[in-house]
């Protein structure tokens, strides 16, 4: 093969390196504007949270998206004003006698109506453009499900900067090893794909966020959006402490992700 010929096969074969790296599929959300609007339902777990409920709420009345989507609160059989509070709003409320956040979300994701189920936690804020963002990511046909980090509204600037770049860089982080971590306080999955993989596990304590993304992650791409970014409270790192808190989720983070064994995750303390 001559020098000539040999050169213009190399070049060939760097054009078509260039063509399928420009094609390739990343793992972050790549900043499409919004070009169709889907219907989104909103499920927000909770027990016993009457200081805390109308956080989620308020925020999602809020809104600035032009779709219509309906909220979905799953009181766990609280014995406060939980339901009551919810109701107030414009909110789909459902009661869920059978203890436990892995139930809770099932039972809320199960009622659904929309194509797209997003998820937050009955202390977080949310955005006026979150359910916009979470659209946009859906924008890619090939997309699943999407998450986003977090910071903390009621804590001290350590915790902020904890959460602000060591939370967001271990999403990150598991992202790019192929281990995308949907994080039930801001998150969102297609319908299709959460009924096609029978939804969360109600027999798990926790992690059920975790493990669920391990089964959908089969079904399409799951999408770490780092503009995506929601408010939440520190009152479980607060009330716990730095150390028992990393450990319990480090623990449950192990056996879920890397060892595929969700029956050992461990539950959650109850906290106010």
């Amino acid at each position: 093969m001559g020098y000539r010929e040999t050169r213009k096969k190399a070049g060939i074969s760097q054009l078509s390196l260039f063509i399928a790296l420009s094609r390739a599929k990343p793992v972050y959300y790549n900043g499409k504007t919004m070009k169709t609007t889907n219907k989104i339902s909103v499920v927000i777990p909770a027990y016993n949270e009457e200081d805390w409920i109308e956080k989620p709420l308020d925020s999602l009345k809020g809104q600035d998206y032009e779709e219509e989507y309906e909220t979905i609160v799953v009181d766990n059989n609280s014995d406060d004003n939980t339901k009551e509070i919810a109701e107030s709003y414009d909110t789909k409320v459902i009661t869920e006698t059978k203890e436990g956040v892995s139930q809770a979300r099932q039972t809320g994701f199960k009622a659904a109506r929309y194509p797209i189920i997003a998820s937050t936690d009955a202390d977080t804020i949310l955005p006026p453009n979150w359910l916009k963002k979470i659209n946009n990511t859906f924008q890619d046909p090939d997309v699943v499900g999407t998450y986003g980090s977090c910071t903390f509204y009621d804590s001290s600037v350590f915790q902020n900067l904890l959460a602000k770049y060591g939370f967001s860089g271990f999403l990150r982080f598991n992202s790019l090893v192929g281990k995308p971590l949907l994080i039930g306080f801001n998150m969102a999955v297609s319908k299709e794909a959460f009924d096609h993989t029978r939804g969360f596990d109600s027999e798990i304590k926790s992690a059920e966020d975790v493990d669920l993304s391990q089964r959908v992650k089969s079904e399409g791409k799951i999408v770490y959006n780092k503009n995506l970014t929601v408010k939440t409270s520190v009152r479980r790192l607060a009330s716990w402490g730095l150390a028992k808190f990393l450990v319990h989720h480090a623990i449950n983070y192990f056996n879920v992700v890397w060892l595929r064994r969700p029956d050992r995750a461990r539950d959650f303390d109850d906290i106010k």
